[in-house]
């Protein structure tokens, strides 16, 4: 397992497979990165995580853009599934998963985050875009009654969906889902609309402590997670100017054009592998060039906020 110069594993990869998406959240980061029309193949990402997995990265989360968009996702999620040890997750906004989620449990997906920024229509449209929340609700549902393990991903805005956070809690609790309300950060925002719709969560972190029976620190970026009296879990993201999130963080990013990324609010720092992958080395030289990149990049990890 790599190690950074903070004490930090790199247990978690984080894949972002296209930067397209039929969305248009305006509060959108794209994983820190801008959009192309470069995507990795298949057999690119498998080369990668393949390597990944040699090195002691377990966690695969496959992202976007919007991830359900490409017509060989399932094939992704077999590829990585199949490495021993591995457990593939991916982020959606849930639009495409009514009808790929049979398809994508079969493929070896474990489980998967979906995005659902409010329950009111009008309210997810404003902040969407689309008109989807009927569909999503379909296809949370969907995916519940096939088994899938599933969080529910709020970013929570002021004068949008900030007084959501119990309807969403107990939408969450009457069908077996977590929940993470995450902070919107100011990364590929306006800064005017950033303070607009920033709140800090504090007000529902008072409510949680009220209501959960049970309190704790996930070792993942020390987030506190609340048990609720139903089962579910729910956690918060409060990532930006907070040092504490940085001292665990344990991810890394594979950018959709084919670069490792330490960390999402950095942009000079990546390390590209394009011109491995499309080398004319051998499978056996790529790999062990790849393994030198891969750490290469854990070198360049440190905490944003310290």
């Amino acid at each position: 397992m790599l190690v950074d110069k903070y004490n930090r594993p790199l247990t978690h990869l984080r894949i972002s497979v296209t930067s397209r998406c039929n969305y248009m959240c305006f509060f959108c980061h794209r994983e820190g990165e801008g959009r192309s029309s470069t995507e990795l193949s298949v057999g690119e990402i498998a080369l990668v995580c393949r390597v990944a997995r040699k090195l002691g990265i377990r966690f695969f989360k496959i992202t976007g853009g919007e991830p359900l968009l490409r017509k060989d996702i399932e094939h992704i999620v077999r590829n990585i599934s199949q490495l021993e040890g591995a457990e593939v997750s991916l982020v959606t906004n849930g639009y495409f998963l009514k009808e790929k989620v049979k398809s994508l449990i079969e493929a070896g997906l474990s489980r998967a985050n979906i995005s659902l920024h409010s329950l009111n229509e009008e309210v997810y449209k404003a902040i969407t875009k689309v008109n989807g929340l009927k569909k999503v609700i379909e296809g949370i549902k969907n995916a519940v009654d096939y088994g899938l393990r599933i969080k529910l991903n709020t970013v929570i805005l002021n004068e949008l969906n900030h007084e959501e956070y119990v309807k969403i809690i107990d939408f969450a609790s009457n069908i077996g889902a977590d929940v993470c309300f995450i902070e919107l950060i100011p990364l590929g925002i306006d800064p005017r609309e950033y303070r607009k719709y920033h709140v800090s969560l504090k007000y529902i972190k008072n409510y949680l402590r009220k209501h959960c029976v049970k309190e704790y620190t996930r070792e993942l970026q020390n987030r506190p997670v609340y048990v609720f009296p139903t089962g579910i879990k729910v956690e918060l993201v409060e990532s930006y100017g907070n040092p504490n999130f940085c001292l665990k963080c344990r991810k890394i990013r594979l950018t959709h054009d084919g670069k490792l990324k330490p960390c999402l609010m950095r942009n000079d720092n990546t390390v590209s592998l394009i011109h491995v992958i499309k080398s004319d080395m051998t499978l056996r030289e790529k790999e062990k060039a790849l393994e030198r990149l891969f750490i290469k990049a854990n070198s360049l990890r440190e905490p944003f906020f310290k």
